[in-house]
């Protein structure tokens, strides 16, 4: 006499339908999937390596979810700011879809950056050089390139305009 196979709460089929609704929105271009890599200091060390083009760059500080306050009401939480071994401020914001990722949301990010850097009667000239770097999903700008660096320049001597503020674009 064969055993009647029982089927279980919660079988195979059911299991494996779950896991596949939670699995399909998962990519490594989530929020919660990167606030989990960068708790780690050497992954966010890697990333701005690679992005940076340098070697070694050390990170000596950074903080998740990083809450700036404006004055005039419109705060911005920051994915990861960071600061390495030069002294150079970063924030690395992950966005999978472009609308997160303006060039005026990235200059937004920068001013806030800025705004919470120097205390009262410090001098302008101790600002830190300082980056706003949007890794995305898709290539936001449009131009077909895997790396964007956007710089401000002085139209009429075509020179670098020496404010050490930099966005970076990583598709």
């Amino acid at each position: 006499m064969a055993k009647k196979q029982k089927r279980a709460p919660g079988g195979l089929e059911e299991r494996y339908e779950k896991y596949r609704g939670i699995l399909k929105d998962l990519t490594i271009m989530s929020d919660m999937f990167m606030r989990n890599v960068f708790k780690k200091r050497e992954c966010t060390e890697y990333v701005l390596q690679v992005v940076m083009d340098k070697k070694d760059l050390k990170v000596i500080d950074q903080v998740l979810q990083k809450d700036y306050k404006n004055l005039q009401g419109r705060s911005a939480i920051l994915d990861c700011v960071a600061r390495d071994s030069e002294g150079r401020q970063m924030d690395v914001e992950i966005q999978q879809a472009n609308e997160g990722a303006s060039p005026k949301r990235a200059r937004y990010h920068s001013g806030l950056m800025d705004m919470n850097t120097l205390n009262s009667g410090q001098d302008f000239d101790e600002l830190p050089e300082s980056y706003v770097i949007f890794i995305t999903g898709d290539d936001t700008l449009g131009y077909g390139f895997p790396i964007y660096h956007i710089n401000r320049k002085i139209e009429e001597v075509s020179e670098r305009f020496q404010d050490e503020a930099h966005i970076i674009y990583v598709k």
